[in-house]
């Protein structure tokens, strides 16, 4: 036996580090002294039950699995001595408890068993598998490696004030630091959880960042907030599941031939859980249980919103607006972006009083028009203004910089003061919380550095804890909402940010994609951003619609193709192709630099591009009942305004990479054009493009939504893409109610609504109205009307309204119309209705005649 003990200890002394670390043991760079007890590694101990799961130790670590609901089940693991006692940021509230959890144990696994799905603790390995109720192996922690943990030390850096400076940076004046003092804060752990996922499963999520990745299998990345990032600690799989780590730190995600590991990179517990959705859609439900509930928009935030760098004074304002209305140009919110403060006083609360005299009279001017004002503020208020300096005075911003310290509540409280009595009290109705990434340290410079992810991770710890890096925005967002709830207790928040993270739906965020230029590939791989934003469970996402960079400067990131701006009738087409997949986004805003953005810049009426541009903002007005009652259902049941293919046909291995199309809602087929038909940069025609797209189809009856026509998918088709027209097909059961053109989304509330039924199959559909403002519908002031086709019978049931709210309207006229190749087609009401109903509330149904 002391040979043995003496073989194991020279071996011991021979094992590298890290491989101590893939078995579960901390890494100090010594070898653990009860390594060499004679026993398997990795051996379950001490396991202690709970009514919700159980704990235990392996090693010298402790594991805990514990139940949320049925459905959710949470893994935790330290190497502390003590759990972490430190608040989630991202958690919200779940009332519901799981049933009865069963455990069984054989000696080999100890298994946990909710009504719903299972979880194994393998015995000998630690490793942990999660089972679907009907006895089916859903996911597994690698067997080799379920988790490991790296001792770090977490380093806090102390600014030199007397190397505080302002810097000039294309996204405005900054104060930085050019010495910072490092001394170690604290010990923490740098904590990966291994996993091993099956062959042909995709994974969806994690955020978006600037490349085309869709199925992130096979990839790796560094995640962290960044202009044109940003990180959700979230995936979903076809398998229909998701996970998600409670983590704030850098994240990095791996996934290789050996397997898939998520690394932390400073915490102090392994926190994840396992969402059994059993469908993708029920993952991102789960998620949002987790998380909390999308919050909705008010109605009118649905409507188009016109914005650009920028308008110089409160009479452009006007006039633009002005423009909008005499154009009857329909338009809901104008947008003030930055600079409307005085000159070397940078994210100011304070007005110019010289180009904006009376903030008061140009909200009061826009509202008598009938639209709204959205206006641009900035975390990094300048200190040479009073409000300013209070935040540095009282130590509310962080180290070195005049960015607010909202991970302090009472410097968001503060922030908001401010915000409310500069611009808020004079009738702003929407707030853009720009630049919301204290630090984007790679954004300057002909050239990207080869290293840009070292540049930018070392820069953010200069300022954040590293426990805490990738939450500033998420605090941001969470400190606007919490203060404008209090102020403003009727009316609903709308905070468009350009960061993010796991929560932020919750709070009132609509995120956009960064600063992109513009270029044909950035809107291909925005097709893709969008997708895998929402397949991280956050909704509410848009983009600049053109790009916020038209032309090419002496930066990397301003890399637009088009020097020409709107007199390039090659950047009118790609315009007019970004607008028509925009106007299926959750908002619908058309901004940016170098060139303006008003419709009536790209032509007059008669003209193609203007005429283009007009059908497709009439488009989105028209498909606001679809719009808004998809917010609803965003709202009460966890769905998706824009879905990955593949989350509707997850066994059709042709949807899981499909990059170039996307779902809106259940069954409406996008399929973007994403290359020039007509015209080249510098406006060079081009005479031989075909103007159509390869168009793939799944399984089932899809309808060509501009022409009736009906097509049998599993296949890929040619579609015709005229320059008024972006393909979509929707899938046949479908039920989509239209609205009219209007000049604002609130302009004719009592208007007939159209239904078009897509007949080949039977379906479904909710149709939800509120009072269009206001937090009622969180307490159940809302209606649902279940609509039913049965296509064999050709019969639409109208379900009974349920529900009510204050102002409901309680009769609806529905006009009904069964699409065909002569009805229910393109953008135009039907001149012909199939059927009329007037609804007051009662159960109908309407029988369509033959087919």
């Amino acid at each position: 036996m002391n040979k043995r003990r003496k073989l194991l200890k020279q071996l011991a002394a021979s094992i590298p580090v890290w491989i101590l670390t893939r078995r579960g043991y901390a890494t100090d760079k010594k070898v653990p002294q009860d390594f060499f007890r004679e026993r398997t590694l990795g051996v379950v101990n001490d396991v202690q039950k709970s009514a919700d799961g159980i704990e235990c130790r392996i090693d010298h670590m402790r594991l805990r699995i514990s139940f949320v609901t049925d459905q959710i089940v949470r893994i935790t693991a330290t190497q502390n001595r003590d759990w972490s006692k430190a608040a989630s940021l991202m958690r919200a509230d779940i009332k519901d408890k799981p049933g009865v959890i069963r455990t069984s144990d054989d000696g080999k696994t100890y298994a946990l068993h909710s009504p719903k799905m299972s979880v194994k603790l393998d015995r000998t390995t630690g490793a942990i598998s999660f089972w679907g109720a009907d006895g089916k192996l859903l996911l597994e922690e690698a067997k080799v490696s379920p988790r490991a943990f790296e001792k770090v030390a977490i380093v806090k850096s102390v600014p030199d004030p007397a190397t505080v400076k302002t810097v000039k940076t294309v996204d405005g004046e900054r104060q930085v630091a050019d010495t910072y003092v490092q001394k170690i804060d604290r010990d923490a752990w740098k904590a990966t959880a291994g996993f091993k996922f099956r062959d042909n499963e995709a994974l969806y999520g994690l955020g978006f960042d600037e490349t085309d990745d869709l199925n992130l299998r096979g990839k790796s990345k560094r995640l962290y907030q960044h202009n044109l990032r940003i990180v959700v600690p979230f995936v979903v799989s076809t398998r229909g599941y998701g996970l998600l780590f409670d983590t704030y730190s850098v994240l990095t995600f791996a996934d290789g031939r050996e397997g898939t590991s998520f690394t932390s990179n400073a915490v102090d517990d392994l926190d994840y859980y396992f969402v059994q959705g059993p469908s993708m859609d029920g993952a991102i439900a789960g998620y949002r249980r987790l998380t909390g509930a999308a919050s909705m928009l008010p109605k009118w935030a649905y409507g188009y919103m016109q914005s650009k760098e920028r308008y110089v004074t409160q009479d452009e304002v006007l006039a633009t607006t002005m423009q909008f209305r005499d154009r009857n140009i329909p338009l809901d919110v104008i947008v003030q972006d930055w600079n409307y403060w005085m000159s070397n006083r940078w994210g100011s609360f304070v007005p110019d009083a010289t180009r904006y005299p009376d903030i008061a009279a140009m909200t009061k001017a826009v509202h008598d028009m009938n639209a709204r004002v959205m206006i641009s503020i900035w975390p990094n208020p300048s200190p040479l203004d009073p409000p300013g300096k209070a935040f540095k005075d009282n130590g509310y911003t962080l180290p070195g910089t005049d960015y607010v310290d909202f991970f302090q509540r009472k410097a968001g409280d503060l922030y908001f003061d401010n915000v409310w009595n500069y611009l808020g009290r004079h009738g702003i109705d929407a707030w853009w919380c720009d630049s919301t990434e204290p630090e984007v340290a790679d954004w300057s410079g002909s050239k990207r550095p080869q290293n840009a992810d070292d540049v930018n991770i070392q820069a953010l710890a200069k300022l954040m804890d590293a426990q805490l890096l990738n939450a500033y925005a998420l605090v941001d967002s969470q400190s606007l909402y919490r203060n404008w709830r209090k102020r403003v207790p009727n009316q609903r928040l709308v905070n468009l940010t350009r960061s993010g993270y796991a929560g932020s739906q919750a709070v009132g965020a609509v995120v956009w994609t960064g600063d992109i230029s513009a270029k044909w590939p950035v809107l291909a791989q925005q097709v893709v951003a969008l997708q895998s934003f929402s397949a991280s469970g956050t909704p509410y996402v848009t983009f600049d619609i053109g790009a916020f960079f038209v032309k090419r400067k002496d930066r990397w990131f301003w890399d637009g193709d088009y020097e020409g701006g709107v007199a390039d009738l090659g950047y009118r087409e790609l315009y007019t192709r970004w607008l028509q997949l925009g106007v299926f986004l959750p908002m619908c805003r058309s901004h940016g630099a170098d060139t303006p953005r008003e419709p009536w810049h790209f032509g007059e009426p008669g003209t193609p591009f203007y005429d283009a541009i007009l059908e497709s903002i009439h488009l989105r007005y028209r498909l606001l009942p679809h719009i808004y009652s998809r917010a609803g259902l965003v709202y009460l049941n966890g769905a998706s305004f824009i879905r990955p293919v593949a989350f509707v046909f997850p066994d059709d291995l042709r949807t899981h990479d499909l990059k170039t199309q996307m779902l809106f809602g259940d069954s409406v087929m996008l399929s973007p054009v994403l290359a020039p038909m007509y015209y080249a940069a510098r406006s060079a025609p081009i005479e031989t493009a075909a103007r159509t797209r390869e168009v793939y189809l799944p399984k089932g009856i899809w309808i060509d939504f501009w022409t009736g026509q009906a097509l049998g998918g599993g296949q890929t088709i040619i579609a015709d893409a005229p320059l008024a027209r972006m393909p979509i097909h929707v899938r046949a059961g479908s039920v989509i109610p239209m609205g009219p053109v209007m000049r604002y989304a609130s302009e004719i509330v009592d208007a007939p609504i159209e239904l078009r039924v897509y007949p080949g199959a039977d379906g479904e559909y909710i149709y939800y109205e509120d009072a269009g403002d206001g937090w009622g519908y969180e307490h159940g002031e809302y209606t649902l009307t279940h609509m039913r086709w049965n296509d064999a019978s050709r019969k639409l049931t109208i379900g009974r309204r349920q529900g009510g709210f204050p102002g409901m309207k309680e009769r609806r006229e529905f006009q009904v119309v069964v699409v065909n190749a002569s009805a229910g087609r393109g953008l135009y009401r039907a001149n012909q209705a199939t059927n009329i109903v007037i609804n007051d509330g009662r159960a109908a149904t309407v029988a369509t005649g033959r087919r």
